[in-house]
């Protein structure tokens, strides 16, 4: 028996002499004392007393030890079969339009913005793609997400493929729900109520800052401010439906989050957003098209100081009592490592990459002919297959690795920043979990 390439120790915590060990493959987690963690560093030979033994036999059944190194192997080979056969729930996304009525400094769709909108003809054969993919997975529930630009430019193709698939769902027993990705300047509450009978059951909304941030980094196309209008909007509808909001952060802003996560406070919203989101903005695309050939781009987004800051600003959001989504580890991309998530964009092209969309280089079909496995089935894992976090990064990030080499397919470790979130974010979840069962 030896331990596990994918667990990993915290040392002296949760108190100075024990130990927190966390396997990246099975999500486990369990608390050692120092005497047990010795035992593990002596395999195969540990002491043979009773109550040792008893424990390693435990921690083996739950992933920690492997009676060899080739179970890991096995392991990892069974685990991302099982991700990519996982047809349970359709995930497809729906770009109704590259139009918007920002003017973001950031966006991941400059270059390709623009008045291009999904016709009926399209959201009607959209749908038909979506029902025809779900009979092909056998997909036991659908879990639509509209996305663009801003996908509120278009509601008559929002109500066309909600409406049409919410009707295929209920006549065959399938639940079936739709959420949005929108910078809120139109989700208002009569908007709302027009779409919660449909299968809305959520959005997401980002804010930059404080008023004066948000609006220099956020503003309206004549570059008029967006800030008290989306505010507005969150008042109106954070107790109809869902809604996340989404604090986007860089080297610009990042002092001013903590005024953002007062100001949401002072006006009551603290317990009543579902999840506070603190995500780092990323370079796009178009700045990636502006280099010479063959030249790097940095990328703060996933760099381990971003990882610091990220941590930073959820502590401090927990502490003011909102809810944070704190992923123990990051979530692999669903995109390039399941069949049934995809893009389908305002003329119909699919895509695998919500960053490349649009991009025709990066076209992997049509809803109207053929499709391409592109990015799927590359098993990008592989090259990495012995390091410690590879279920945490899954396939790589294609769209990362675009933005720092020009090459979807290259190697981009971000290693050192995985494995700071990952330990950071046990630890934070650790704590809020006894602090709620003190409560």
């Amino acid at each position: 028996m030896t331990a596990s390439r994918f667990t990993t120790s915290i040392a002296d915590f949760p108190a100075a002499g024990s130990h927190l060990l966390f396997n990246a493959l099975t999500r486990a987690q369990v608390v050692i004392d120092d005497e047990l963690c010795a035992a593990i560093g002596a395999l195969p030979n540990p002491p043979a007393h009773a109550r040792i033994m008893t424990a390693l036999q435990q921690l083996g059944a739950m992933g920690f030890l492997v009676a060899a190194e080739d179970d890991d192997a096995r392991s990892l080979e069974a685990w991302f079969a099982a991700m990519r056969n996982d047809d349970t729930v359709l995930r497809p996304t729906v770009l109704t339009t590259y139009s918007c009525n920002f003017r973001c400094g950031y966006c991941v769709e400059e270059g390709i913005k623009g008045p291009v909108f999904m016709d009926g003809k399209t959201a009607a054969e959209s749908v038909r793609f979506m029902e025809k993919k779900t009979e092909e997975y056998g997909s036991e529930r659908i879990a639509l997400y509209f996305s663009g630009g801003e996908p509120l430019l278009n509601m008559p193709a929002i109500r066309a493929v909600a409406g049409d698939l919410n009707e295929y769902s209920r006549a065959r027993g399938i639940p079936f729900t739709f959420g949005f990705s929108t910078n809120g300047a139109l989700f208002d509450r009569k908007t709302v109520e027009d779409l919660v009978p449909l299968g809305l059951t959520g959005a997401r909304i980002s804010l930059d800052g404080p008023q004066s941030t948000h609006d220099a980094k956020r503003p309206f196309r004549d570059g008029s401010g967006t800030f008290e209008l989306i505010m507005r909007h969150v008042e109106e509808t954070v107790s109809l439906t869902r809604l996340d909001i989404a604090i986007n952060f860089d080297r610009q802003n990042a002092e001013h989050i903590p005024a953002l996560l007062d100001h949401l406070a002072e006006r009551g919203l603290a317990a009543r957003i579902h999840n506070l989101v603190i995500n780092p903005i990323t370079p796009t695309p178009h700045n990636r098209e502006a280099l010479a050939p063959g030249a790097e781009m940095a990328c703060d987004a996933m760099s381990l100081r971003t990882a610091r800051q990220k941590l930073t600003l959820q502590r401090l959001a927990l502490e003011k009592g909102f809810n944070v989504d704190i992923s123990v580890v990051p979530r692999q991309c669903q995109m390039i490592m399941k069949r049934s998530s995809f893009i389908i964009d305002p003329r119909g092209g699919l895509y695998r990459c919500a960053g490349l969309a649009g991009r025709r280089e990066f076209l992997a079909g049509s809803i109207h002919g053929e499709e391409c496995d592109l990015f799927l089935g590359t098993e990008l894992w592989r090259r990495c297959a012995h390091c410690a976090w590879v279920p945490v990064c899954g396939d790589g990030c294609p769209f990362g690795a675009y933005l720092r080499y020009g090459d979807p397919f290259a190697l981009f470790c971000s290693r050192r920043s995985i494995e700071y979130a990952v330990k950071e974010s046990l630890k934070l979840s650790y704590r809020r979990k006894k602090e709620k069962a003190r409560t």
